[in-house]
């Protein structure tokens, strides 16, 4: 790395070069239940410090048609991190960010689907966005789209970005596939 590297809000990396290990466990039921849980943990090195990813994801199908969906990913950092000037001195930092979600998906028959997902991210204040989408498969390999999405912009941990922003997003995405 040629200059401080921005990884949350006004937190900066310093300039070096850096190699870590990363080990990893993970652990999940049987895909074929109602029920399903997954568990995911990878720790160890990052930069110059640590980062531990630990990372949950829930499902239940309810009948053929109808299954519900939870994620929560927690990512645990401690670095040493500057201000972003060259002649700064990096100091240990311990931060947080959880990313999560719900979701909801209906299927009308094997060609019609209904998904809902409520996201949420605490790296940025108020940021939580829902996403609604409708999908029609009219045929092999074609289908069209129908997809509305609203609340907070999501944007990188940086702080050089822009303010965060609510949006609300209409799009249609309609694909045909010309050999069935």
């Amino acid at each position: 790395m040629s200059t401080p590297f921005n990884i949350y809000k006004s937190l900066y990396i310093p300039v070096g070069v850096y190699n870590w290990t990363r080990h990893q466990l993970t652990y999940g039921s049987p895909m074929d239940r109602k029920a399903t849980v997954s568990f995911y943990e990878r720790f160890g090195g990052y930069y110059n410090g640590t980062l531990n990813e630990a990372r949950i994801r829930a499902s239940y199908r309810a009948n053929q048609r109808l299954a519900f969906g939870f994620s929560e990913q927690w990512n645990r950092f401690h670095l040493l991190v500057t201000d972003g000037s060259l002649n700064s001195v990096p100091q240990a930092q311990n931060f947080s960010v959880v990313f999560g979600s719900l979701e909801t998906d209906y299927a009308f028959s094997r060609f019609l689907s209904l998904s809902t997902i409520l996201q949420m991210n605490t790296a940025d204040a108020q940021a939580v966005s829902a996403n609604i989408r409708l999908r029609w498969n009219y045929r092999p390999d074609s289908d069209l789209y129908v997809i509305y999405t609203a609340g907070q912009k999501f944007a990188s941990l940086a702080a050089a970005n822009p303010a965060q922003f609510y949006e609300n997003k209409f799009v249609i995405k309609y694909t045909y596939s010309f050999r069935p």
